[in-house]
């Protein structure tokens, strides 16, 4: 008979020792022990049966226990062999569950999901931006995203322009998706509980951009360069990335309706989107 999915702190040591697996920091592994966030981070995925799920990151399977009575199909991504062992023990009888070791910064998403899907993750801090990041520039990017992340990383994916979060990863995500943050999840709902909060943050895929630009290549070449040194004004940012004069620089910044003196904290993803258009117009 196979062991009950652990949900508590004892239950988990239980079964970590059972299985001679030790919570490795270097993997961010830090279990989810609160039901009532499980139940809030299922609750914003709206899953169906007609749905393909992404879980990254499944763990000790809490997650996937019940995405697995929900989706059509759920693929799990996990780079620990000593846990993917335990969850093939676990969902082998589910027939829509597929458990793949693989390190997700390197694996090939497109032919694992095959088509639309959703992302539901418990991402690591340190892979978050780079995954993030590449899931929107390169793809393929889900339909719908809930991911459990660190507290200050949830904040940037939110802020707004002329906050200290706001950055690079601000304007990717809000160029592609509709982000918000459904609940804040200090470090007693994890077990080991991890030294800083956590959020659940829900990112809805956009149809459309909020904005039309010329070239998205140019305009996130534009946020990289207007970010990489966020404390100098983006004018002699723009002048020698570009190798522009300055004076053709601020012509450029007030043909977009911006001050001269503006640093790149300060633009909104529209902002970037008709600087862009105008530097494309000046340098082509």
């Amino acid at each position: 008979m196979k062991a009950k999915i652990p949900a508590s702190p004892n239950e988990i040591k239980s079964v970590l020792g059972r299985y001679g697996i030790s919570a490795r920091k270097a993997w961010g592994q830090n279990f989810l022990v609160n039901q009532g966030v499980l139940d809030k981070i299922v609750d914003a995925g709206q899953i169906s049966q007609q749905d393909t799920v992404l879980e990254v990151g499944p763990g000790l399977g809490c997650l996937t226990q019940r995405l697995a009575e929900l989706a059509g199909r759920v693929v799990c991504l996990e780079i620990d062999p000593h846990l993917c062992e335990y969850l093939r023990e676990q969902f082998d009888r589910h027939s829509n569950v597929e458990i793949v070791q693989t390190d997700v910064l390197k694996a090939d998403l497109k032919s694992l999901v095959g088509g639309s899907y959703k992302l539901m993750a418990n991402l690591p801090y340190y892979i978050t931006s780079p995954f993030l990041a590449g899931l929107l520039e390169k793809g393929p990017q889900p339909d719908l995203a809930v991911v459990l992340v660190q507290w200050e990383v949830a904040q940037r994916l939110v802020a707004l322009p002329g906050t200290k979060d706001y950055g690079a990863l601000s304007v990717l995500i809000q160029y592609n998706t509709r982000p918000e943050i459904i609940c804040k999840v200090p470090p007693g709902n994890f077990y080991p509980p991890p030294k800083v909060s956590s959020a659940v943050v829900r990112m809805v895929s956009l149809a459309d951009p909020p904005v039309i630009v010329q070239d998205v290549d140019l305009m996130f070449d534009v946020v990289r360069v207007a970010f990489g040194q966020r404390r100098k004004m983006l004018k002699g940012l723009l002048a020698r990335h570009y190798s522009i004069s300055p004076a053709q620089v601020e012509k450029i910044m007030l043909e977009a309706r911006l001050p001269v003196d503006v640093r790149g904290e300060r633009l909104s993803v529209q902002d970037f989107a008709r600087l862009s258009d105008k530097i494309r117009e000046a340098v082509r």
